[in-house]
């Protein structure tokens, strides 16, 4: 823009924002000349556009080249890969594919539980390739055994089958012995893992097998009552049917108790605490029944279930199940009496067998309690006793009358005034003593002696209807007697196994030797680990010799300690005791002071042992033994004292 231009516009600016705008011709018309320009059509630097030309053309050359390589060289791979993959396909010597394998598995679709099974597992190979190192594993249910030998568990069944051709097959025959319940289904899994040559990948197939069980070798039947009162003793009866047309073995009851049940006796003894039981063998057809005592606590209404299972005891413990057959259980339901009963023994309700000793009388206190909201009229109370180790003579009832004839004591209305109206909530008690006969000088040979008690309460309420209904209550009690057992023993000079030397009576400074004997007796039950334990006094010598050389005793040099390991100690037969005996020999040398004096040959000793009828632990105690050796027929009063 000239700066004519710029003045003119100028003043157009002047002119258009003054007030004193002059009139502006609006209508005027506008004239615009021709004007010619010279345009330039092509860049003005010709040589620099030519370089870069030349330069571009170069860049393409180079680029297209390298590209080009790389294109020939993907080309030529695809190719080689495509001729590869269709000589693979057409040919077909490498390809393998677990498609191409299968299983079949050739079965009873059923079988009865406890008989051997034939499985015929067959391999299929429709590859092109052989099958190398074909590892055939079978897993079988829990309860499955091995046919040939009934008592092995079977779980899994693994073995290397020859190569399988391309288009071969590849067969084994498996037999088995299969438990369950009756109609249940057990699954059988079969797989192969399997490889090729050339290759180090393993393959593997897998299929199942369901094989239904239609009858259980082995019935399993739980008889008891539906309905029982909290904490009254009722028994359930566990009977096993065999089923099955071969022997079953070695065969264990596993018991699971529910809450608030407490055990107390079992017509066959546990193996394992109060859950297990061994049976033994069931022939074909035969049955065994296990009965089971028991006390069950709770709330009214509330129900508790009981299961059972049975089956072939382990191979490693024979106290446990290994291989399960079949289980049952059994429902029970609570119900609070309407009277309750409960038994005390010297003061304790609360054990279930009480533990008697022979000729220590025991009392014996029966109480009831009315859980009606109403009177209970007529009571009566019943106490039926028994047992190996009942004496008759020594019952003694408390205001009761005493049926000596049918070894029964009665409580009435009669006889106890309190029974004849016991009201709502009210409770009251009768009791009598008894002693448990000694069996030491019966003869017959009688074991694992017991006192029974089988207690019932009646009574009258009146119902609903004004109408007097009879209720009953009952409760029992064991009282097992714990076998006699004690530890007896003596000093001897011209008895005994021993040749005993030295002067009699004893010279200071001067060795005399003496023979002690122990002597254990047992009577009515066997006990086991049983030991008796004395010391001897520092003055006193071990000399090393005992008999019978098959008892075990030993001496311990450093405290002087002596100890019998007597072991098991069976039970008394025809009124004559079981006794064992052992004598060891020791020598005196006393001092100037012991002069006048008796000395201890033989500190106090002390008998432990175990009753395994009672499980209790036995004790039985000896005094010191002396010089005082009056049990032999030389001795005379003063061959006890040290003399000079």
């Amino acid at each position: 823009m000239n700066q004519e231009d710029k003045s003119r516009i100028e003043e157009l600016k002047k002119s258009l924002y003054s007030r004193n705008t002059p009139e502006i011709r609006t209508k005027r018309r506008l004239r615009f000349q021709k004007q010619e320009a010279d345009v330039i059509t092509d860049w003005e630097h010709p040589q620099e556009i030519e370089e870069d030309i030349e330069l571009n053309k170069r860049y393409k050359d180079t680029s297209m080249s390298f590209f080009t390589k790389i294109l020939i060289a993907s080309i030529l791979f695809f190719l080689v890969a495509l001729g590869i993959g269709a000589y693979l396909v057409f040919n077909g010597s490498n390809i393998v594919s677990a498609n191409n394998v299968d299983i079949t598995i050739n079965g009873p679709v059923s079988a009865a539980g406890g008989e051997p099974v034939s499985f015929d597992v067959q391999i299929s190979n429709q590859n092109n390739i052989k099958l190398e190192t074909v590892d055939l594993s079978v897993d079988f249910p829990a309860g499955t055994t091995d046919a040939e030998d009934s008592l092995k568990e079977l779980k899994n069944f693994r073995e290397l089958i020859p190569d399988i051709q391309a288009g071969g097959v590849g067969q084994k025959t498996i037999r088995a012995i299969v438990y369950g319940e009756e109609n249940s289904k057990k699954e059988i899994k079969v797989s192969v893992e399997y490889r090729v040559k050339g290759s180090n990948a393993i393959f593997q197939k897998e299929k199942t097998f369901d094989l239904l069980i239609s009858s259980s070798p082995i019935t399993l039947a739980v008889s008891s009552f539906k309905e029982v009162n909290s904490g009254q003793e009722f028994e359930m009866a566990v009977t096993m049917n065999s089923n099955s047309k071969e022997v079953i073995k070695n065969l264990l009851l596993k018991a699971v108790y529910p809450f608030g049940f407490t055990y107390t006796s079992s017509d066959v003894k546990p193996v394992s605490d109060t859950t297990t039981w061994r049976i033994g063998d069931i022939p074909p057809g035969g049955k065994k029944t296990i009965k089971i005592k028991g006390k069950l606590e709770g709330q009214d209404d509330e129900a508790r279930v009981f299961r059972f299972t049975t089956g072939a005891q382990s191979v490693r413990n024979d106290k446990i199940i290994g291989t399960e057959y079949i289980s049952s259980s059994q429902e029970i339901s609570i119900r609070k009496p309407f009277m309750s009963v409960g038994v005390s023994l010297d003061g304790d309700s609360e054990v279930q067998e009480y533990v008697g000793v022979f000729n220590n009388p025991i009392k014996v206190e029966v109480s009831y309690f009315n859980n009606l909201p109403t009177s209970i009229i007529d009571g009566e109370i019943h106490v039926k006793l028994s047992g190996s180790a009942f004496d008759k003579v020594s019952v003694a009832p408390d205001q009761g009358l005493y049926k000596s004839a049918d070894n029964e004591i009665v409580w009435n209305s009669i006889t106890t005034r309190a029974l004849k109206d016991i009201g709502a909530g009210e409770s009251g008690r009768v009791s009598f003593n008894i002693t448990p006969r000694d069996l030491s000088t019966s003869l017959k040979a009688i074991t694992n002696p017991d006192l029974k008690m089988e207690i019932s309460v009646k009574g009258k309420r009146n119902s609903e209807n004004n109408v007097p209904e009879n209720i009953t209550s009952s409760a029992a009690r064991r009282i097992k007697i714990a076998s006699n057992v004690s530890l007896g023993g003596q000093v001897v000079r011209s008895s005994g196994p021993f040749e005993n030397s030295g002067p009699i009576p004893p010279r200071p400074e001067q060795q005399t030797t003496y023979t002690v004997i122990w002597t254990v007796d047992n009577t009515s039950s066997t006990v086991t680990n049983a030991q008796v334990q004395s010391s001897l006094p520092p003055y006193m010598k071990w000399l090393g010799k005992t008999n019978p050389s098959t008892e075990d005793i030993t001496y311990n040099s450093v405290d002087g300690t002596i100890v019998w390991n007597v072991g098991s100690i069976s039970t008394y037969t025809t009124g004559t005791s079981r006794r064992r005996q052992v004598a060891f020999q020791v020598g005196l040398t006393p001092s100037i002071t012991q002069v006048g004096q008796t000395p201890v040959i033989l500190n106090q000793s002390a008998l432990v042992a175990q009753d395994d009828f009672t499980g209790e632990t036995l004790k039985s105690n000896l005094g010191t033994l002396t010089t005082r050796f009056s049990a032999d027929q030389t001795f005379t009063d003063g061959n006890e004292k040290v003399s000079n």
